[in-house]
């Protein structure tokens, strides 16, 4: 039986496709179209790329599928979108904006017009005994970490910016039933308050939240009590924000207002602009605010629950920082959370509640053991690719041989592009579409985020280590196989691995599993082997803002506009 999930109307369309309860395929929409966090409305109605990918990896049509899985109730969402709107009019109302409602109805109306065209669409390509089944936004999130956790039973806690208008919910899961309990509705939002202080420093409010936070690394909680009066928990567990902070609450990306620029003396920053010690400062506030509200949720619906294992999805869950305090602080036994946090996971969520709880099968074949379930490319395929760009290259006939360069290439101080494998279906590089370098030297970070990544030079990168030595460097935590928290390193190995350190001692670990990544492990050993630190710089092949590479032609591109001094895809090298 084959069931298609869809989801992100708006942003981060994606695709995932089950058979028989095991996931077979699962990919977002902008790394095949390469415009950056495409939504299914501007891609003209339907993920087309992804859902053309999941359908060829299962050799099937369309007309095949057994059910669609869609990640959000449209009718709930207009109705709640007009409520919230007319409320929000009328008290901020005044006689010289009185004409606003009806723009906000009529797209709130456009939306709803969106994703029904997207049903029709859908629906007028499937064979007449298939079913379009629309599934609860927040319990979408909540089944894309249960179901994949491999725990019988969890609390589960979803937590976002806007979603369907409810913005963190809780649920409990148990066996194949997941249950919500409670949810915040917006403007109660971790996510609006994230995304607003993230513009006023100077970043884009929905896609760089993961600058602030590495911001807040190099900065001091200075201003812990406005924010701690700005963000709190309620009596039943969930966030409340104080709206005397906010205003324009009716667009879709709500601002700070006056009130937190008096308090804090910040003035806006320009995209560009020098950030100074305030800028560090407010990052260090916020995120520190966020870190015991999260906290405070989580321990409180433990105490509800009775659970002693966790699993997170939603935006905010992919805040690495606010994941290693819920995994210290919390009181849970074990914490999983959804590689892919935002509304891309949701494809795979809403199409295995269609398979756990719409037809009732009881037996979790699946967990998610890794997250490469994108695009792969075999060897001929890229040589048709490199023939074609009229490329030099080297053919390397055995795995071992490749390793050997590549490694000594990094032991030299190389940097190295690195496409092999299935793509991953995640918000972090795992190491099938990486760059990859030396974190012996502290420089080499530098290197990286100058000549090669583009980007401020304040944001670290993962450190990827055989999982068998993980403890021989790193504090223990529970979330290095997806790269989902931050872990402390060894006094001892702090002087070994320096471009890997960030903040107070810390570093975004990866343990690459042998079982999962052969070949990244085994090039771990061997850099081992050579240096006698087997830890690897990893990053996203990625530039300019740009999706993650996906094809060859997209690494080939990628190598030849940026500092990487050689590209390793397949069992081909190439060198500059």
């Amino acid at each position: 039986m084959y069931i298609l999930g869809i989801s992100g109307q708006e942003r981060d369309a994606a695709a995932a496709l089950i058979c028989d309860g095991q996931v077979v395929a699962a990919v977002e929409e902008d790394n095949l179209t390469r415009v950056r966090h495409v939504g299914i409305t501007s891609n003209g109605g339907l993920p087309y790329h992804a859902i053309e990918f999941c359908l060829k990896g299962a050799g099937i049509r369309l007309d095949q599928l057994d059910f669609v899985a869609y990640y959000i109730d449209s009718q709930k969402l207009f109705r709640r979108e007009v409520a919230f709107q007319a409320l929000y009019d009328v008290q901020e109302s005044e006689a010289s904006n009185e004409a606003i409602f009806p723009s906000h109805f009529t797209d709130s109306l456009y939306n709803l017009k969106e994703r029904l065209r997207t049903r029709r669409l859908i629906e007028s390509r499937l064979s007449p005994h298939a079913r379009f089944i629309i599934v609860d936004h927040q319990i979408a999130h909540g089944a894309s970490a249960f179901y994949p956790s491999g725990f019988e039973q969890a609390a589960v806690i979803s937590i976002g910016n806007r979603g369907d208008m409810a913005t963190t919910a809780l649920m409990s899961g148990s066996g194949n039933t997941l249950t919500l309990q409670a949810e915040a509705l917006f403007p109660n939002s971790i996510g609006m308050l994230y995304g607003a202080v993230t513009a006023a420093l100077g970043f884009g409010e929905d896609g760089d939240w993961h600058k602030t936070m590495w911001l807040s690394a190099t900065g001091e909680p200075e201003f812990a009590e406005l924010f701690s009066n700005m963000l709190r928990v309620d009596a039943e567990g969930l966030p409340v924000v104080n709206l005397e902070y906010f205003k324009g609450l009716n667009a879709r990306s709500p601002w700070l207002a006056r009130p937190f620029f008096d308090r804090t003396g910040l003035k806006p920053r320009r995209k560009g602009a020098p950030l100074c010690a305030i800028h560090r400062n407010i990052a260090s506030s916020l995120q520190s605010c966020v870190e015991d509200i999260l906290c405070e949720i989580a321990s409180r619906h433990r105490e509800r629950t009775g659970n002693e294992y966790l699993c997170l999805a939603g935006g905010v869950s992919l805040n690495s920082l606010a994941n290693a305090a819920i995994e210290r602080r919390a009181g849970y036994k074990q914490l999983f959370v959804q590689p892919s946090g935002g509304n891309a996971g949701c494809s795979l969520g809403a199409a295995l509640y269609v398979w756990h709880e719409v037809l009732g099968r009881t037996e979790r074949i699946y967990k998610m053991e890794h997250a490469f379930l994108g695009p792969k490319f075999d060897d001929e395929q890229i040589k048709t690719v490199l023939d074609n760009c009229r490329l030099d290259y080297q053919y390397i006939a055995t795995d071992k041989k490749l390793i050997d360069e590549v490694a000594l290439a990094l032991a030299r101080g190389k940097i190295v592009g690195w496409f092999r494998g299935a793509m991953e279906f995640s918000a972090r590089t795992l190491g099938a579409r990486s760059i990859f370098a030396s974190p012996l030297t502290e420089v080499m970070r530098e290197n990286l985020n100058h000549y090669v990544k583009h980007r401020e030079d304040f944001r670290p990168f993962s450190a990827a280590v055989p999982a068998e030595r993980v403890g021989e460097f790193f504090e223990p935590s529970m979330l290095t196989q997806f790269i989902q928290a931050v872990s402390r390193v060894k006094p001892e190995s702090r002087s070994l691995i320096p471009a890997a350190v960030f903040g107070d001692g810390l570093a975004r670990v990866l343990a690459v599993n042998r079982k999962t990544n052969d070949m990244f492990w085994k090039l771990l050993v061997r850099f081992g082997e050579i240096t006698g630190i087997p830890v690897l710089l990893n990053t996203s092949f990625n530039l300019f803002g740009e999706p993650v590479v996906s094809s060859p032609r997209d690494a080939v591109r990628g190598f030849y506009c940026s500092g990487i001094d050689c590209l390793a895809i397949g069992n081909f090298l190439i060198k500059k």
